[in-house]
């Protein structure tokens, strides 16, 4: 199958000169946590994403053209399963599909998921621990949380650890993009201003998709058409969280009888084949102990106090065990995290 089959053409673009406000108030209504940016001709120049303008300084009158960032592409006729890889590789939610230099659409982990058959495989089998936050937190709290963590999404329980609902950084954006609602110039939120101390995790929570242990992965499909994550659940509690990039993981490619290793955010060569190699190695002693190890997938964040965060995801026939360390540099961060 080709990225053409599967790939969205009717695609919300911004320009250099359009502001953060437009951007936030664009991604906040239409659901959507990236979007392309475009030249007059049509070209694609970058992509703007609801996170990295929400972590930044950047005033809602702003012009985007200082936070356009330069990602990979995909051709129509590319196979969908090349553009899986791709997509994990980037680390982003999506992709845009570019022809002679001309946008021609995009296509989203959740454009790859719905064309895949996972036939028996059960959530249980990719889902993450769920990080939470209870209800009467203050969304300044709440979006530090997430900025430790460095997720985009935190579903919402009571006190009595009962889910009630689920929040991301695109519910955060339609705060912020609001002029009303704002309390500084500044996209980001502060924990120090009052108005967002006030509002609570409640106030902006959504109604939140959960399924039970044990569910099929079939069976996601339509719910990620309309949601960005599905909430596991037992006894009403969360128990995990599925996303469709977990699910991506699945329908990455597979060479040989070795474990694949996949690695998104990672884009110098060296720091690349020497974390490779290390992974390889730890890899080849634990094989057999934690079952089929069928893939491995890591990804590396660079933060602002210059320390890089590397988490790392082992697709097993058991399920999936994830681990996270942090060094200076990409290889320590890989050296500290093998030797947990």
């Amino acid at each position: 199958m080709k990225v053409s089959e599967i790939m969205v053409t009717d695609v919300f673009t911004l320009t250099a000169d359009d502001t953060v406000a437009k951007a936030l108030n664009l991604m906040a209504d239409r659901s959507i946590n990236q979007v392309p940016v475009v030249d007059d001709d049509g070209k694609y120049v970058g992509m703007i994403f609801a996170k990295q303008l929400l972590n930044s300084t950047a005033q809602p009158s702003s012009k985007l053209k200082s936070y356009i960032v330069n990602t990979s592409s995909v051709g129509p006729d590319h196979d969908v399963e090349k553009a899986a890889q791709m997509v994990i590789g980037s680390g982003n939610r999506a992709l845009p599909v570019v022809d002679k230099g001309r946008l021609v659409g995009i296509v989203s982990e959740t454009d790859i998921v719905s064309t895949a058959d996972f036939g028996h495989a059960i959530v249980d089998e990719v889902m993450s621990g769920a990080i939470v936050i209870e209800e009467d937190t203050s969304l300044a709290d709440a979006v530090s949380k997430m900025r430790r963590y460095n997720i985009s999404r935190l579903p919402v329980i009571n006190t009595k650890g009962v889910l009630r609902g689920t929040f991301s950084i695109l519910d955060v954006g339609r705060i912020i993009a609001k002029p009303r609602e704002r309390t500084s110039k500044s996209a980001a939120i502060s924990g120090g201003t009052a108005a967002i101390t006030d509002v609570k995790v409640k106030d902006i929570a959504r109604r939140v998709v959960s399924v039970e242990r044990g569910t099929k992965l079939n069976a996601l499909a339509d719910h990620f058409k309309r949601n960005e994550e599905v909430v596991i659940v037992g006894d009403s509690r969360p128990m995990g969280i599925v996303t469709p990039k977990d699910v991506l993981e699945l329908v990455l490619p597979k060479k040989s009888n070795e474990p694949q290793i996949h690695m998104a955010h990672l884009e110098d060569g060296q720091d690349r084949t020497e974390i490779q190699e290390q992974l390889a190695r730890f890899l080849k002693k634990i094989q057999g102990k934690l079952g089929d190890i069928r893939s491995v997938v890591v990804y590396a964040d660079k933060h602002k106090t210059r320390k890089y965060s590397l988490r790392t995801r082992l697709i097993t026939s058991r399920g999936v065990i994830d681990a996270k360390a942090v060094g200076y540099d990409p290889t320590s961060a890989s050296k500290e995290l093998i030797a947990r």
